[in-house]
């Protein structure tokens, strides 16, 4: 079944704004999909193999870097949609153009460049909220106090909770880290094909992750899975193997699961 979405993405900021309203609804999808995703994609690589092997390595690169350099993470997730959005317009060309140059990719991708920023900026903050939720729930405690003289304070200590006290911290650091990916999935793919501005396709995103949770589920298994091996893992083989494939897999099926959700019939 071939389908063939809105190919005027490069549209001036204004007239984009104006049209960011229309966002298409959100499907609901079933666990099959994935395998039906990462096929599709695989397909549409084989057809320049050159070119995608290019596109992979170079976003491995990006999320290697970030995993050696933490400090580099929120400007990893800033630039991540324009990325992100190359990878969907390569995919879109490749299956509904017969011919296609990269140029013209990267041209889509920079006229977006602005709502694309502001995805990223919004994933930085979401990621900062979620790291200050963390620490005030589980690193710092309040204590109410009265003095002798009748004056009621209050004391704050840092660090206080360890070992057993936090045995939810990871569960609850999941979740919070699970925002940031919910409203970046989508986000891109609905700024560049469907000119949505920032707001709307984020809110589009999250909204189709929550209606698709048992999928959103599976993949947030697989980055714990992942992110749970990284001790065990040497840096070599990480930077090697297991970050290259993660990267592939999520590349291949950018375009498939934006396609299911919110693409026609």
């Amino acid at each position: 079944m071939k389908t063939h979405y809105l190919h005027d993405s490069a549209v001036p900021n204004g007239a984009r704004n104006a049209q960011g309203s229309c966002v298409p609804n959100a499907r609901v999808i079933g666990m099959s999909s994935v395998a039906r995703w990462l096929e599709e994609g695989v397909r549409m690589a084989r057809v320049r193999p050159v070119l995608w092997l290019a596109a992979v390595l170079a976003c491995a690169d990006l999320a290697t870097l970030v995993d050696f350099v933490p400090s580099l993470l929120m400007l990893g997730m800033l630039v991540a949609p324009i990325a992100m959005a190359a990878v969907v317009l390569m995919q879109e060309h490749a299956d509904n153009a017969p011919r296609w140059s990269l140029s013209e990719t990267v041209a889509l991708a920079h006229a977006h460049r602005n709502p694309l920023l502001t995805v990223g900026a919004c994933c930085v903050a979401a990621t900062y909220v979620g790291r200050w939720i963390l620490f005030a729930a589980f690193h710092v405690s309040v204590k109410a106090s009265v003095a002798a003289n009748g004056v009621h304070a209050l004391t704050f200590a840092y660090a206080t909770h360890t070992g057993a006290d936090n045995a939810l911290e990871p569960l609850f650091n999941v979740v919070l880290h699970a925002v940031p990916v919910a409203l970046l999935w989508f986000a891109p793919a609905l700024v560049v094909l469907n000119n949505a501005s920032p707001a709307n396709a984020i809110v589009a995103s999250v909204r189709a992750v929550l209606r698709n949770w048992p999928v959103a589920c599976l993949g947030v298994f697989a980055i714990v899975a992942s992110a749970s091996l990284v001790p065990f893992v040497p840096m070599l083989a990480r930077a090697l193997i297991v970050t290259p494939l993660a990267t592939a897999l999520i590349v291949v099926s950018l375009y498939g699961s934006y396609r299911d959700v919110f693409g026609e019939r």
